[in-house]
Parts: C-alpha cells; structure tokens; sequence
C-alpha cells in the first residue's frame, strides 16, 4: 500500500482510528490507569515516582525518547515556564514548555478566613476570607472569536460543605454585556464574573462570594455572609422551611482558584492574573487524546515513516506561521523540504544562512493556508505522494490518486 494510500485512509476517518487505537486492551489499561491516578499527585516527586504515569505523560508530548533522562525532565519540570529563564523556555524544543505547563503541580492561589480572638482586654472578630490572583488584569482583554478564560471558583462555607462555580469569560458568555469584545475592561471583566456567582443560585455561590477589584488592579474575591431562610421565609422550620446560616468569617471559610480546561478545543487561552496552565487533574482528556494521536502516529511510523510524517504535519500545521517555525522541527523540515523540493541538508549554520533559509521557506509556503482543514489536508497529501515518488519505488503513487480520486 502506498504512503498515499495509508494516510488518506487514516486522515479520512481520524476520529474512527483514533477511537480504535483506544479501545486497544494495552492502551485502554494504561489510559484508564492515568485517568484514575493522575488527580492523586501532588507535586513532581510523585509524578515521577510513579513510572506508568510518568511514561503516559512523556508519551503524549512526543517525549518518549527523553522518558530515561529524568534529572532532564525533572529540571523542565521544577523550574516551570513563568519565569523566562527557566530552563524549558531556553530549550529550542517547545514540546518541553507544553510538558511543563501541563505537570505543573503548582497549587492555584487560595486563602482561608482566621478565627475570633478574644482577650482579656480586646476582641478581634473572625476574618473573611480574602484572595487576589497573582497578577493584575490587564487595562482592556480580547474575548472575540476563540479567546476564552474559564477557571474555577470555589469556597468552603462551613466545616463540611464547599461550594464551587464554573467562570467562564468568551464571546458567547460576553455578547451583549460588554461594549466591545475585542477591549473588556477590567470592571466588566469583574461585573461579569459577579454575575456568573449570582446566576450559580442558592446551591453555588450566590450571595456567599463577592468579585472587586484590588488595589494592584488584580481580581479580588471574598467570602461573605449568607442567610436564606427557606421556602416560608421566616426564621426557624424544618425541610424546605429550614434555614441555611453561613458566616463570613473564621478558619472554616476558604477561597481557591483553579484554572480549568477550555470549553472546547481550539479555544484560545486568556489570562486574567491567574496564568493560563491548567493543573493535570483538569487537563486528563488533553492529555489522553494527545497519547492516543501519538500512539497512532507512532504505529503508522512503523509501517511507513512517510505516513507518520503526514500525520504529524497536519496535527501541528495550524500552529505554524514562519519559516523558522520549519526550521525548528526536523519532522517538519523534512515535510516543506520535501513538498517544495529543497535538499534535505542545508548550508544554514549561521544565523544569516538560518534567516535566508527561514525567508525562502516562507515565500514558498503560504502559512496563513494552514488555518483551512482542506488545505492542510492537500499539502499533507502532495507530501505522502512527492514521498512515495522518492521511497517507494514498489509502487506508483500516481495510481493511488486516480483510485482514490473521490476522497
């Protein structure tokens, strides 16, 4: 079968593959195991200590190869990617800043209330609970098209009971409520939160956390009073008559937030002072559909290195933009290099010799093409058969594309 052949009828029923890969007995066991196991760990010890999660997670961030090099690893872990001298962001890989941002074991920020104390000569009443997110909003944030913030408020408002919220900020969330999407202002991004905490009723966080804005211009919350006196109304009663008192204050209250998973793929991450990693916990299917992807490409390369390379270009080809995108990955020069018939080798040693390199895949290449499914899928197509023109010399790639002429 040609490389053509085979990754057409791959690309052609993704999902369907994808969905059979999974279902395989060791796959299926080792993704159930992560999905049951993964929220357990706290920090990266644990992480690594645990060497069938560990190795799911390289795996899925096409880090195999690295899986033995755990002092590596573990550096590109500890050191994270907020700071811009941590050791993944000065790596030319960015597999390694995406494995970073999504094993980090960081705890979101969160705050709990204090206690009253009383003494022989003065009272200091309970204290609420009071968080701001760690960095300040930004004057104005675009929340058109795929922009999206989504983060997870939550409170514990007495000694057994927590209360959660679900915020989401997006185009759908704001239409209609913001005088322009491309520009939300820190108050509307405030008053918008407010009023998904009020909408979240009696059952949520109604009434039991305020939003505001701190003096440092980041997003504050604080856990406040809440009485509801049932369905009658009036003080005392029983069942749906019974009252539900909540204190402001004391060490019982407690504020987190947590960033969650955007609510659908594609989406584009927004940071309103929280950052914009997700912790592991939140980030399973991510991670489980990116190991599924990996163990196909994986398989395929096994049988025909070509196929793996077309499948590969088109999961990563909407995130290209320049030439020195190209140039930065092996697997995908070796793609371009092959579609717009450039030798293999190159003389590019230096950095002029890299620029020129970079601006003649650019004027070969039009990027902004790769933002279209179709297009994507033609040049991965003219790559498979350009490669079964120069590897497989058993068969001609031009009758795969009068057979299959209908795809």
């Amino acid at each position: 079968m040609t490389t053509l052949t085979s990754y057409m009828l791959l690309s052609r029923n993704l999902a369907t593959s994808l969905q059979r890969k999974g279902a395989e007995p060791i796959v299926a066991r080792d993704t159930a195991y992560y999905q049951a196991n993964i929220g357990k760990v706290k920090s990266v010890d644990d992480f690594m200590a645990d060497t069938r999660l560990y190795n799911y997670a390289v795996k899925a961030y096409g880090l195999e190869d690295m899986g033995y090099a755990k002092a590596f690893m573990r550096k590109v872990l500890t050191e994270g990617t907020t700071d811009p001298a941590a050791f993944a962001n000065r790596l030319a890989d960015d597999r390694y800043v995406a494995f970073a941002r999504a094993f980090d074991f960081t705890p979101g920020p969160s705050a709990a209330g204090t206690d009253a104390v009383l003494s022989s000569t003065d009272q200091v009443p309970a204290g609420s609970a009071r968080l701001s997110l760690p960095f300040a909003l930004a004057s104005t944030s675009d929340f058109s098209g795929t922009n999206e913030a989504r983060f997870t408020l939550s409170s514990q408002v007495d000694a057994s009971t927590t209360k959660t919220v679900t915020i989401v900020l997006n185009q759908a969330s704001l239409a209609g409520k913001v005088a322009d999407l491309t520009k939300v202002t820190s108050v509307e991004i405030g008053r918008a939160i407010s009023n998904q905490i009020d909408a979240s009723g009696r059952d949520g966080l109604m009434g039991k956390v305020q939003v505001g804005l701190g003096v440092n211009g980041s997003l504050f919350f604080e856990s406040t009073g809440y009485t509801d006196l049932g369905q009658d109304g009036a003080a005392g009663g029983i069942g749906a008559d019974a009252d539900t008192v909540y204190l402001a204050g004391g060490k019982v209250r407690t504020l987190s937030v947590t960033n969650a998973a955007l609510s659908a793929p594609g989406q584009t991450a927004v940071d309103i002072g929280n950052g914009i990693d997700v912790p592991p916990d939140a980030n399973v299917q991510t991670v489980v559909d990116a190991y599924l992807q990996q163990s196909l490409e994986a398989d395929a390369g096994a049988e025909d290195t070509g196929v793996r390379l077309a499948l590969y270009f088109a999961r990563k080809a909407a995130t290209l933009n320049s030439g020195y995108d190209i140039l930065g990955d092996a697997a995908l020069t070796q793609v371009v290099n092959t579609v717009i018939g450039l030798p293999a080798t190159s003389s590019a040693t230096t950095s002029e010799a890299l620029a020129a390199r970079a601006s003649l895949i650019s004027s070969k290449v039009d990027f902004s093409s790769f933002q279209d499914p179709a297009k994507v899928e033609a040049f991965a197509r003219r790559f498979a058969a350009i490669w079964d023109a120069q590897n497989n010399t058993a068969v001609d790639p031009i009758l795969a594309l009068f057979s299959n002429n209908a795809a």
